[in-house]
């Protein structure tokens, strides 16, 4: 008697979710006996079958925000290294990160540049957003500050059956030349 494929929500999980999930679950090897149930004639661990249906929203957007803090907090190899010779390092993985901003001075061209870095960094390091959809804007909070500049970027995040709709803000902090992001909650 064969069985019909029961249907499961059309969710996506990153192999750094589900890294993440056992972390957090204390990744314990064998599953305790009140963690399994039994699914068609295989017995399942709760933590297996939630890597095989995927996540919810809300922990995609939780983790897309964390990878992408720490995409912006890494410095590329290109600013210790002249990658001008070999043309494929600086566009691959190895290249992973921001640039080096200890040495920006805040004006209107500097402020372009790092608007054109953080979507250049994003569109080449995190296929999980739609390029299309991605926007770096100066926030208006800039004019308040001398040494920061704040960026609005919103952008969707690549999910089943629909994509989400992400909304961040990077904080760039020029006197001591680092980046933070914040947000990565829903766009609203």
């Amino acid at each position: 008697m064969s069985r019909s494929p029961q249907k499961r929500p059309d969710r996506q999980m990153s192999i750094l979710q589900v890294f993440r999930a056992a972390a957090r679950a204390g990744d314990a090897r064998d599953a305790a006996p009140s963690e399994r149930r039994a699914d068609d004639d295989r017995i399942i661990s709760v933590r297996r079958r939630q890597s095989r249906d995927g996540s919810d929203p809300v922990s995609m957007q939780s983790d897309l925000a964390i990878d992408i803090a720490s995409l912006m907090n890494t410095i590329r190899l290109d600013a210790l290294v002249d990658l001008s010779d070999a043309p494929l390092v600086q566009k691959s993985i190895i290249n992973y990160g921001f640039r080096d901003m200890s040495s920006l001075t805040r004006s209107q061209e500097t402020t372009a540049r790092i608007a054109a870095s953080i979507r250049e960094s994003l569109v080449r390091h995190e296929p999980r957003l739609i390029a299309e959809t991605l926007e770096v804007r100066v926030s208006e909070r800039s004019a308040k500050t001398d040494q920061r500049i704040f960026f609005d970027i919103t952008a969707e995040m690549r999910a089943s059956p629909a994509d989400l709709p992400m909304d961040f803000v990077a904080e760039v902090d020029l006197g001591a030349g680092k980046l933070r992001m914040t947000g990565g909650r829903p766009e609203r």
